[in-house]
């Protein structure tokens, strides 16, 4: 079936769209959750804002790329983008449900901090005559990730001092007293 041109140069311009227009309602949905979460992304974090960008420029010629499979009579499966089926989806979220829950918590976290935390630092700080009160409230969400994020690499790294004493000597090469 023949579409509208100018419906889907419309529609391509807008991340995931293209992808419904033609039918491909699992891989348009991926593209458009994956375009809003890098949007709350962007705009949380602004270095990240890039990465809206690259998804919608993706997904526009990703349309195109779906035209021309559909054209050569060879179409595309429609699936989610990137974790394949529904099914894949649904066995990941089980599984990790410690890890969603700790991304919850930090973000209620961060969000509580933003409407209660900060305020009050700030009305103290200025109370107290601090002359960069604002720098430095805003500069401890920031501190804190950082030091989440050096704490994960020593442990992802094994570099914690548990770890290195539970470990012990290591055990020889196979087959080295053999020469």
């Amino acid at each position: 079936m023949k579409k509208n041109a100018l419906l889907t140069f419309i529609f391509a311009c807008i991340p995931g769209a293209g992808q419904m227009y033609y039918g491909y309602m699992q891989r348009g949905l991926s593209l458009i959750s994956l375009f809003c979460a890098c949007f709350i992304l962007g705009a949380l974090a602004s270095p990240l804002a890039v990465t809206c960008f690259i998804v919608w420029m993706y997904s526009f010629f990703d349309t195109y790329n779906l035209i021309r499979h559909l054209a050569a009579g060879d179409p595309k499966p429609d699936e989610l983008m990137l974790l394949g089926d529904w099914e894949d989806l649904k066995r990941l979220i089980p599984q990790h449900n410690r890890l969603l829950g700790w991304a919850l918590i930090a973000l209620g976290a961060w969000s509580l901090y933003g409407i209660l935390v900060e305020p009050l630092l700030y009305n103290l700080l200025l109370v107290l005559n601090v002359e960069s009160a604002w720098r430095i409230v805003d500069a401890i969400p920031t501190m804190v990730i950082a030091l989440l994020l050096i704490a994960g690499g020593v442990w992802l790294l094994g570099l914690h001092p548990r770890q290195r004493q539970e470990d012990g000597p290591l055990p020889p090469y196979p087959h080295e007293g053999e020469k």
